[in-house]
């Protein structure tokens, strides 16, 4: 019989990659907000008329991807751990199946 119909995911692995996800998640957010934070500091005197509103709308679209990105990586994150409790839930079923079926035997 073929290794090939089994059932097999590393709990471990998908923990561990939703974990690094929102640690990256958190970092990347950390690091847009600061930029953001110094470029809107950026006095008035420096951007003027048309170029000042072209600024301001550049930093008002940066601030709501970054919110964007962070709000799909969380997604992300989440879901591969939710996966990783129905994968490990359905894992154990499939193994008391087994047991069960085989103590019949």
């Amino acid at each position: 019989m073929s290794g090939s119909n089994t059932l097999s995911a590393d709990f471990d692995l998908m923990r561990s990659v939703a974990s690094t996800t929102d640690a990256r998640n958190e970092e990347i957010r950390v690091m847009l907000q600061s930029f953001i934070g110094r470029m809107s500091s950026v006095p008035r005197s420096v951007w003027g008329g048309l170029a000042a509103a072209r600024f301001k709308d550049v930093l008002e679209r940066w601030d709501a991807e970054s919110a964007r990105l962070y709000r799909v990586l969380h997604t992300i994150a989440e879901t591969i751990r939710h996966n990783e409790g129905a994968l490990r839930e359905a894992s154990q079923s499939h193994a008391h199946s087994i047991a069960v079926a085989g103590g019949d035997l």
